[in-house]
C-alpha cells in the first residue's frame, strides 16, 4: 500500500512540476516522466493492476456523455474506416512479425506476440502458457506505449484545466454515482466473459442506458479528469519497475526498430483515411494509433475531434486482435510441427 502511495506521490510531484514549467499535457506527461525516471534509477514503484481498468471505465463514461442522437448513422458511416483499419492491422502484423522473427534468438511465437498492435495484457496472458520470453514481449510493447504516451501529447496537447476548488464541484452527484455503479457492474460482467476493454465498454454502455432512458445530462468535475491523467501516467510509468537498461539493450534496439515500422505503417494508413474519408488528421491518427487506447481517447476528448470515433476504432482493434491471435498461434504451432 505504501509503495502505491509513494508512486502516486512521485507522479503528482512530477505532474505539478511539469504544470509549473508549462510542459504540454503536464498532468499526464509529468507523472509519466517522473515515475519512469525513478523506476530506471532503481527505486521501486508500483500501481494496482486495476488502475488502467478504472481509468478506462471513467473515460468510457466521459465519451458516452458526449454521444449525440445520430449514433447509428455515425457507426454506419464509420464502416469504411473500420475496413481500412483492418487492412492496416494486417500490414502491421505481416511486416513486424517478419522483422522480429528474423532477429537472432527470437522464437516465432515471441515475434507474433510483439507484432500485435496493443493488447498487452492479453498477449502476456497467452505468453504465460508458452515457452516465450515474457519479459521481452512486455518490454517491446512498453517501449511502443511509452513513446506514444510521451510523444503524442506533446504534439497534440491536452487542454490544460484550471486547478481550483471549483474544479471539485460535482453536477448531479446522484446521477454520477448511479452511472459509475452500473458501469462497474457491466464492466465486471463483460470482463468475466473476456470482452476486450471491458471497463471502457461497460462505461459507455451504462452511460448510454441511463442517458437514453432518463435523459440524464451531467459532467465529471474538472479535477477528476486531471486525477485520471495522473493515475494513467503513474500506471504506465510503473511498468518499467526494476528495469536495468544495460541488461535489455538488445530488446530495446529491437523494440525501437519495430516501433519505427509500426509508426510508418499506421501513419500511412491514417493519411489515407484523412484524404479518402475527409477525416481530420488528428482524429485519424488517434483512431489508428497502435496501442495506448486510454491515452488516445483522453487526448481525443480534449481536442476538437470525435472521441467516440477514436474509442470505437480502438475497441474494434482490440476485439479483432483478441480473436485473430489464437488462430495465428494455432497456425504457427502447426507450421512448426510440419517442419
Amino acid at each position: 500500500m505504501w509503495l502505491i502511495i509513494r508512486t502516486l506521490f512521485i507522479g503528482v510531484c512530477g505532474a505539478f512540476l511539469a504544470h509549473l514549467v508549462g510542459l504540454p499535457s503536464a498532468w499526464l506527461v509529468g507523472a509519466l516522466i517522473s515515475v519512469v525516471v525513478v523506476a530506471i534509477s532503481g527505486i521501486k514503484v508500483a500501481m494496482p493492476k486495476s488502475t488502467s481498468s478504472m481509468v478506462s471505465l471513467f473515460l468510457g463514461i466521459s465519451v458516452a456523455l458526449n454521444i449525440e442522437a445520430d449514433l447509428i448513422d455515425q457507426l454506419i458511416y464509420w464502416g469504411q474506416s473500420a475496413v481500412l483499419m483492418y487492412g492496416m492491422m494486417a500490414a502491421l502484423l505481416a511486416v513486424t512479425y517478419r522483422y522480429y522473427a528474423r532477429l537472432p534468438g527470437w522464437k516465432m511465437n515471441e515475434a507474433l506476440f510483439c507484432a500485435v498492435p496493443g493488447n498487452l495484457a492479453i498477449m502476456l496472458a497467452m505468453a504465460q502458457d508458452t515457452n516465450a520470453n515474457v519479459r521481452r514481449i512486455a518490454l517491446t510493447h512498453s517501449v511502443r506505449l511509452l513513446f506514444l504516451v510521451f510523444l503524442v501529447p506533446l504534439f497534440l496537447p491536452l487542454a490544460e484545466r484550471e486547478v481550483t476548488l471549483r474544479g471539485f464541484y460535482i453536477e448531479h452527484p446522484e446521477q454520477m454515482i448511479a452511472t459509475v455503479f452500473l458501469a462497474v457492474i457491466l464492466g465486471w460482467i463483460l470482463g468475466k466473459v473476456r470482452v476486450p476493454a471491458a471497463m471502457l465498454v461497460g462505461g459507455i454502455t451504462a452511460t448510454l442506458i441511463l442517458k437514453l432512458s432518463f435523459g440524464w445530462h451531467w459532467k465529471f468535475p474538472e479535477m477528476m479528469l486531471l486525477t485520471l491523467l495522473v493515475f494513467l501516467g503513474c500506471a504506465i510509468g510503473s511498468r518499467f519497475d526494476g528495469l536495468v537498461l544495460r541488461e535489455v539493450i538488445p530488446e530495446l534496439k529491437a523494440a525501437m526498430g519495430g516501433l519505427i515500422i509500426t509508426l510508418i505503417i499506421s501513419g500511412s494508413f491514417a493519411a489515407i483515411l484523412h484524404y479518402w474519408n475527409d477525416i481530420p488528421w488528428t482524429q485519424a491518427m488517434l483512431a489508428y494509433a497502435p496501442g495506448g487506447m486510454e491515452v488516445m481517447v483522453a487526448i481525443a476528448m480534449n481536442q476538437e475531434v470525435d472521441a467516440l470515433f477514436v474509442a470505437t476504432h480502438q475497441m474494434f482493434r482490440m476485439l479483432t486482435m483478441s480473436m485473430v491471435i489464437p488462430v495465428l498461434m494455432y497456425w504457427l504451432d502447426k507450421k512448426r510441427t510440419l517442419t
